[in-house]
């Protein structure tokens, strides 16, 4: 999961895209305002996205459609501003970091976000931060801070407006309880301290603001006064910023009060230096007030900033008006100003803790920037004894119709045996897994001994290829009496992760279940796992066997299982006595099969079962035929790709 905070600016707006502008910006991260993003990578050029949020249907287009030949700028300018939609800013982390990169791979990503869309907190780089570390992780690319900032500032500029990229090293750089001083020309960020414990910063919004039409334009139209027709008149003076910042004032008086341009109209050119120069000098005082605990002028300097975007940049509407009059009349109130370019969105107020500023007032506590985290990162292995059960039986006649007579199990998965892959993972999730049994048909049994030569591993024969059911129960007189729990699965399912068996074990021990089986969502499952209306598990069906029809959408096993030595006892026990007949099972098949009637048997004795869905739809391949030793082989490329994307080390 991608966590990416909201930003929150305190004076400097305006200011990061200045090119003449030796620019220090005050922001800090929203810890209350935050978007995150379930991601997951794909083996094919697809992106796929959808969200919880409304406006944002499902969207999916391919990386190749995304594809900027030649200056990434130019592209843009020529192909003009695209329609409206929340998918470009994904869309835009797409294709600038393809213009940057040979991109191969997409992506699944879901999005949710307390982040209010057009408030001025930038939801928008929130989600164009996300979707460019979807796009490196999915492709294995590596980044550092800085570098993922300047990607974000530049990516964005697809859906039309020409920033910088303050927002986005707010957020990357943003630490936990601190607020930010951010340089530019040359980029630098250094943390400052929060405020004083008796007063607060609080958001206040007003109205959405319009991310097109005309705030589109009435940015752009900043961007360019600043970008385009300022520095000229200052190189022609010879005005260097910061050393002739004390003739500013002089020096402004050579700047036109206004341009007309073409297609935008009437530009003004003077106030949006004066604005330029007087947040620069708000953003020292700031900081200078800050070490004195002074906040009567910080608050001073956050409504001289108020005035300046109402009188020198325009960005004002009435109901920020009326809002903004409204709270300076409340006791307590220190200052006010925009949140962001304005034209509605939030207020950014500075008051006293716990002053009641009225409905829809939310707390902006100074948060961590960016987090990537596994969501079983918090999953730590249990202290209790357990073995691990897996099932090698089964005649291979598949294998066998297609001419391969080599044991399932034992078929190299990239040069090395599946239950190889399935032991060495076992070894590495970091539980006690005291005794390791593999059940084999008898006439495997001394070819699997020599693959497990010199590994503590025990070979059990299944006397006769009578059920999974009856695997596990051949193997239960070599489990320790210390063992508490088992882990069963197969030797053909090289994919399911230690996340999965990890989190499984813990739901298993933490509400004291007998049988628990890690799933996943997946559409048309084969062996769904059957709910009732209170969420609690009610059975487990093989739909092919059972002649059961498949739901569109269902929880599935992932072939791994964890079960307790009681169950096994209580239950697997007398199910294998009351459905032995002398020569095999009392089934419609002859044999005994595990999950399903384990779930069905300890339902039914009143144990406790569940499942968890914890799992990637890919865990539950299994190699069947020799067609899926490659599914295989390409999820274990695209894990690996996966791994190896990640922030690079800045020490």
């Amino acid at each position: 999961m991608v966590e990416v905070p909201g930003r929150v600016c305190v004076l400097g707006d305006h200011s990061d895209y200045v090119p003449y502008l030796r620019a220090n910006i005050i922001t800090f991260a929203s810890d209350n305002q935050r978007m995150r993003a379930l991601v997951s990578p794909r083996d094919d050029g697809r992106i796929r996205i959808a969200s919880s949020l409304d406006g944002c249907e499902l969207t999916e287009f391919d990386i190749q459609e995304e594809r900027y030949d030649g200056n990434w700028l130019d592209g843009l300018d020529e192909r003009g501003a695209p329609d409206s939609h929340w998918s470009n800013y994904v869309r835009g982390a797409v294709a600038y970091t393809q213009s940057l990169n040979e991109l191969r791979f997409g992506f699944d990503m879901f999005v949710d976000s307390t982040i209010p869309p057009a408030s001025g907190s930038s939801s928008s780089s929130a989600l164009t931060l996300c979707s460019l570390l979807a796009t490196h992780l999915s492709n294995g690319l590596t980044w550092d801070r800085e570098n993922l900032a300047r990607l974000g500032g530049s990516a964005e500029w697809y859906v039309g407006t020409r920033g910088g990229m303050m927002d986005h090293a707010t957020m990357v750089y943003a630490e936990d309880g601190s607020m930010l001083n951010l340089q530019f020309r040359p980029f630098g960020a250094t943390s400052i301290p929060r405020l004083p414990s008796e007063f607060c910063w609080y958001s206040k919004f007003t109205h959405p603001a319009d991310k097109g039409g005309p705030m589109l334009a009435a940015f752009n139209e900043l961007a360019f006064v600043q970008q385009k027709l300022i520095p000229s008149t200052l190189d022609d003076v010879g005005f260097q910023h910061p050393r002739d910042y004390s003739d500013w004032k002089v020096v402004g008086k050579n700047l036109d009060e206004g341009f007309e341009h073409h297609e935008m109209g009437e530009l003004r050119v003077r106030d949006r230096f004066r604005y330029v120069m007087k947040e620069y000098q708000r953003v020292v005082d700031f900081e200078q007030a800050l070490a004195s605990s002074d906040m009567t002028t910080i608050g001073r300097l956050l409504n001289e900033a108020w005035e300046d975007t109402r009188d020198l940049l325009g960005t004002h509407t009435p109901m920020m008006e009326e809002e903004a009059a409204r709270l300076k009349k409340i006791e307590g109130v220190v200052g006010v100003k925009v949140l962001g370019a304005g034209f509605g969105g939030n207020l950014l107020i500075l008051a006293k803790a716990g002053v009641d500023l009225g409905v829809g007032v939310v707390c902006q506590t100074p948060g961590k920037g960016v987090s990537i985290f596994d969501m079983n990162a918090d999953v730590r292995p249990p202290n209790n004894r357990c073995a691990a059960v897996l099932l090698c039986g089964g005649k291979g006649s598949r294998m066998a119709s297609q001419g391969i007579d080599v044991h399932k199990p034992l078929i190299p998965v990239s040069e090395i045996p599946s239950i190889i892959h399935v032991l060495d993972q076992l070894n590495c999730c970091g539980i006690d897994f005291s005794t390791r049994i593999v059940v084999v048909p008898p006439n495997r049994v001394e070819e699997y001994e020599v693959v497990f030569e010199g590994m503590d591993c025990l070979v059990v024969a299944q006397p006769n290829a009578l059920g999974t059911g009856d695997a596990v129960h051949c193997a239960l007189n070599e489990i320790p009496e210390d063992v508490e729990h088992v882990y069963v699965s197969f030797g053909t399912q090289p994919l399911v992760q230690n996340d999965s068996v990890l989190a499984s074990l813990k739901h298993h021990i933490d509400n004291h279940l007998g049988f628990t089986l890690p799933t996943t969502i997946t559409p048309n499952p084969y062996a769904p796992l059957i709910r009732g209306v209170d969420g609690k598990v009610t059975d487990s069906v093989e739909t092919h066997l059972e002649g059961v029809e498949k739901p569109s959408v269902g929880e599935a096993n992932i072939g791994a299982y964890w079960v307790s030595v009681s169950a096994l006892k209580q239950v697997l026990v007398p199910l294998v006595e009351s459905k032995w007949n002398g020569e095999s099972y009392d089934t419609t098949s002859g044999e005994l099969g595990f999950p399903n009637e384990m779930v069905r048997a300890c339902l039914e004795a009143g144990v406790g079962v569940d499942g968890v869905p914890c799992a990637e739809p890919s865990e539950m391949i299994g190699i069947k035929r020799i067609e899926d030793v490659a599914i295989v082989e390409r999820e274990y490329e695209r894990r690996t790709r996966w791994a190896a994307g990640g922030q690079t080390s800045e020490l």
